[in-house]
């Protein structure tokens, strides 16, 4: 019954760095970082009938920002050109005003997405991709946000 398997091998078999002062604590098992290609999904069939789908291009290169906000409605990210794969807020105002985060549309006090002072919000598994606005609910307010994005 033993024979009908494979032997285990690791999938990336590779030698430890020539140097002499680098002692390897185990061998390097990780993956080679893939390059994005149009799809970015793959998906192949098992033998056991089992689908797998895989997008291949999981790294974000972050950019940060953070402005000043008041009580009219601003543009803060346009809508990505390729695909946005990270995005992330935080109402970085060190008193009471609450921030208002909007997409696709002008941003008001009746916006969804409403932000304290010091909340954070992180998409990372599905991230919106359109044009994003915030307003304040009160002047000097601080959005930090931060965002990365792949050509699609």
């Amino acid at each position: 019954m033993a024979d009908q398997f494979p032997p285990v091998r690791y999938l990336f078999d590779r030698q430890a760095w020539g140097q002499p002062q680098y002692l390897p604590p185990s061998v390097n098992n990780l993956p080679v970082r893939p390059e994005p290609t149009a799809p970015n999904t793959t998906q192949t069939l098992a033998q056991d009938g089992a689908v797998n789908i895989r997008e291949n291009y999981r790294y974000a290169s972050v950019v940060t920002v953070s402005l000043g906000v008041g009580t009219t409605s601003i543009k803060f990210l346009d809508a990505p050109i390729g695909k946005r794969n990270f995005l992330g807020f935080r109402n970085a105002s060190s008193g009471t005003q609450t921030l208002y985060i909007e997409f696709n549309a002008t941003a008001t006090t009746g916006a969804w997405l409403a932000l304290t002072a010091g909340t954070i919000v992180l998409f990372d598994t599905v991230v919106p991709q359109d044009d994003l606005y915030v307003i304040a609910s009160a002047a000097s307010a601080t959005l930090a946000y931060a965002y990365s994005t792949f050509p699609g």
